[in-house]
């Protein structure tokens, strides 16, 4: 878990870099890109596809981020989630090892829609990295390799902590609220989304937790589907 704390650290790090960023001082500029920057924070439910829905069941998910604004559509973004999936059905004698996903990427947001109007509508495109994290669990009937921590006969034990390539990219729609009186910047919006975040992951790394589910093989490349809600705070 100390893996995680540490990229959701970043996370907000990034996140506070970007609110400390000094004010603008020309009229001009923010008349011609009204919102400053942008945090958000929001949560909902991951859901995991693929092989990856095989070891693991829908479960809560907490999002953060932060936006700097270049222009009145374009912004820089950062983003970080954390994702507490539960234990899919069928595993060995009944364990069930519960499985934190975290994601952490940057990239860029777009504004389909114009953001001092009430209606919110943007693209997000990101990469970064994901980690999972699971509990210690044992699995009978494989032979321990470097990923174990210990093994004795035909038991092994062990977890899944790894940290692979992500990439991300969503859509978020919601509604702009309480314009700021000099600039008419809605100053907040209320908002739903779904992202797809596809995890770079190495089918050796994944053997031990497939093999707990029965599967012969590791899973590679897999997908999860954060849907949040929240809310967004616009400083003009």
């Amino acid at each position: 878990m100390m893996v995680g704390y540490k990229k959701l650290g970043m996370v907000l790090g990034a996140v506070a870099v970007l609110a400390l960023l000094p004010t603008r001082a020309d009229a001009q500029f923010v008349r011609y890109s009204p919102v400053f920057w942008a945090v958000e924070g929001g949560g909902g439910i991951t859901l995991p596809v693929g092989d990856l829905g095989d070891v693991a069941d829908p479960g809560l998910t907490l999002g953060l981020a932060g936006s700097y604004f270049l222009n009145p559509r374009f912004a820089l973004r950062v983003e970080g989630g954390l994702s507490f999936l539960g234990a899919a059905d069928g595993a060995q004698g009944g364990v069930d090892p519960d499985l934190s996903l975290w994601s952490f990427t940057g990239g860029f947001e777009y504004h389909i829609t114009d953001p001092t109007s009430s209606t919110f509508f943007t693209f997000d495109l990101g990469a970064g990295g994901a980690t999972f994290d699971t509990d210690v669990f044992s699995v009978n009937g494989v032979v321990c390799d470097p990923r174990c921590s210990s093994s004795t006969g035909a038991r092994s034990t062990g977890n899944f902590d790894n940290t692979y390539f992500a990439l991300n990219g969503g859509l978020q729609v919601g509604y702009n609220f309480a314009p700021h009186g000099q600039t008419g910047t809605p100053m907040g919006t209320i908002f739903i989304g779904a992202d797809i975040t596809l995890i770079f992951a190495d089918e050796i790394d994944s053997s031990l937790i497939s093999a707990l589910y029965g599967q012969s093989a590791g899973f590679g490349t897999v997908y999860a589907i954060p849907i949040t809600g929240g809310l967004r705070l616009n400083i003009p």
